[in-house]
């Protein structure tokens, strides 16, 4: 694959929206699993921040990967490429990559999502959308200027 050219408009318009998100769903922690089995409209709410937060990212991993000429035939592989040059550190590139399933079972409706695994993002891994904003914004700053 031939490199193509980063924006990094582009990508800080999706790091806005992550922060954008992440700020709206800290709103709606602390809560029990069972609140939003009763509670559709703040599992709705809960639901399409985390959607909009994954779909950011990987959007950011794909872009960066394929102007860096990185083949990304997949989400998770896009993750996996910033891990590869170095944006994200090994260990996080590697639970990160699980975003990329949630994605898919949100957005493409495989399976029934399950509640506790939408509690446990909401209130144990909410920071890995920050901390990945965070290391491409470190990237970011760090290219050199045109």
């Amino acid at each position: 694959m031939s490199p193509g050219r980063l924006d990094p408009a582009v990508v800080r318009r999706h790091l806005f929206s992550i922060d954008d998100a992440v700020r709206n769903l800290r709103r709606h922690q602390g809560g029990t699993a069972d609140l939003l089995a009763t509670n559709r409209d703040e599992l709705w709410s809960i639901e399409r921040g985390l959607q909009l937060c994954a779909q950011n990212v990987l959007d950011i991993a794909t872009h960066i990967a394929a102007s860096a000429g990185r083949e990304v035939p997949d989400y998770g592989s896009a993750i996996d490429r910033l891990g590869e040059m170095g944006i994200l550190p090994g260990q996080f590139a590697a639970r990160l990559r699980a975003i990329a399933g949630f994605r898919n079972v949100i957005v493409h409706g495989y399976l029934e999502v399950d509640l506790r695994m939408v509690h446990a993002l909401l209130n144990e891994r909410l920071e890995d959308f920050t901390e990945f904003a965070r290391l491409v914004d470190q990237y970011l700053r760090a290219l050199p200027a045109d």
